[in-house]
């Protein structure tokens, strides 16, 4: 796996999906596998991985999950 892909702070004025905390294994899965996630109007694909201000995410069915 890549290393995440350094990213501005969000703006506010741009398309970001929402960022949730880290999901423990007992999670639902959502069933909308194709969702794509966003930040400062870029598109990423489920899976990809970001970082910002010393947190990494994961891009996770439209939205940032920490991890």
């Amino acid at each position: 796996m890549s290393d995440p892909k350094p990213v501005d702070a969000a703006d506010p004025a741009k398309k970001t999906s929402p960022v949730t905390g880290p999901v423990d294994s007992d999670a639902t899965v959502l069933t909308q596998a194709d969702m794509k996630c966003y930040w400062n109007d870029e598109e990423f694909d489920n899976g990809d991985r970001i970082s910002n201000e010393g947190k990494n995410y994961e891009a996770s069915n439209g939205q940032w999950v920490e991890v």
